[in-house]
């Protein structure tokens, strides 16, 4: 790639913003991340407004995939480039990009890093490791604010500056560590709604996310859903015989089973114990085919726990919504539908087990 034409001298450095102006412009771009829908959403337009509040020439962002005593693997996340010439984002070396920490000033980066310490680098003074990357990228400074979350190394938030090199100010730097902070907050903010909203051990969504999913489904459809509920027949066998770990495993592998077959609009949760409930905004008869589905792919399915083959039952209850002829909350209107997909699974148990029973 070739260089771009500097607007600097030879040998002058690229000024600094004003303090002042580069905390607003902190404050104003920090409306961003703000989005209901998480903080990735706003990442792109609030690097931009950093970028071009530093007269960067590239700011971004990457993430630790992986990290270890001796590597550790980032992924480039997200960029904003004051010039085509300029963006790095699509250049593949920087997708799941492992890092060998073979010698001591690899080594003394990392450590940096995992310290959470700010660091500026300038292309006369770097090691060898950056000195190769600053002259692929056409680097003359760079600024890396580590992001810490829980304390641990997250990823980096980064300022690059390629037409000229930059003594970066205390102030430029406080500056964007309050950025810094800010987008970890978000990750905090997204882990916990994440958690709120999701089992820990599947991954799946739990009660509350399924019930929030059926009011937005109502809320444009009040009349047309069904709820299957799926339980895992004689799965405490699995937890006496082999140990909570083997039943653990199991539920992880029925998640993953039962996730592979569905329709991208149906919602599957876990409830508790070894129950699943899925919601599928269609009618009973199309929930019950795909409950059948679900059930044959599940009596297909095993799993080998410390060399002992568990083979893997359900039985499945579907219930279709009811039209109403009054209106009633969602918490009531999902009541009826679970009263009845619960009934149809007792009687899927009573009758045999490994089976599905509808109720319409």
């Amino acid at each position: 790639m070739p260089e771009p034409l500097s607007p600097f001298s030879p040998g002058l450095n690229k000024p600094n913003p004003d303090s002042s102006g580069l905390f607003l412009a902190v404050s104003h771009a920090a409306r961003y991340l703000g989005s209901e829908r998480g903080w990735r959403h706003g990442i792109a337009d609030f690097l931009a407004e950093l970028g071009e509040a530093t007269s960067s020439n590239r700011t971004w962002m990457f993430e630790v995939l992986d990290q270890g005593p001796n590597h550790y693997v980032t992924s480039f996340l997200y960029e904003w480039a004051s010039e085509p010439q300029y963006s790095e984002i699509n250049d593949p070396r920087f997708n799941e990009h492992r890092v060998e920490v073979g010698n001591e000033d690899i080594r003394s980066l990392y450590q940096s890093r995992l310290n959470g310490d700010v660091l500026r680098h300038n292309i006369a003074t770097v090691g060898p490791f950056l000195q190769y990357e600053f002259e692929v990228q056409n680097i003359k400074s760079m600024l890396t604010i580590p992001i810490m979350v829980d304390g641990a190394w997250w990823g980096i938030l980064g300022f690059d500056d390629c037409d000229a090199p930059r003594d970066y100010s205390d102030s430029m730097v406080a500056a964007l560590e309050v950025a810094a902070t800010l987008i970890t907050n978000g990750i905090l903010r997204e882990r916990l709604e994440w958690e709120v909203n999701h089992d820990h051990l599947t991954g799946l969504h739990n009660r509350r996310a399924l019930i929030q999913r059926i009011e937005r489904a109502l809320k444009t459809s009040p009349d047309l859903g069904s709820l299957i509920i799926i339980d895992l027949d004689d799965f405490k066998r699995i937890n006496d015989t082999l140990g909570h770990q083997a039943g653990d495993a199991a539920l992880k592998s029925v998640a993953t089973a039962l996730k592979s077959a569905l329709p991208k609009e149906a919602t599957l949760s876990r409830f508790g114990g070894e129950e699943f409930a899925l919601w599928l905004p269609a009618d009973g008869k199309t929930a019950s085919s795909l409950a059948e589905t679900l059930r044959e792919k599940l009596e297909q399915h095993s799993i080998t726990w410390k060399n002992t083959r568990l083979a893997i039952r359900a039985s499945f209850g579907v219930a279709q919504m009811r039209p109403c002829p009054h209106h009633e909350t969602t918490q009531t209107l999902f009541d009826k539908v679970f009263a009845r997909a619960d009934q149809a699974l007792f009687e899927a148990k009573a009758s045999g087990r490994n089976r599905v029973v509808y109720h319409d």
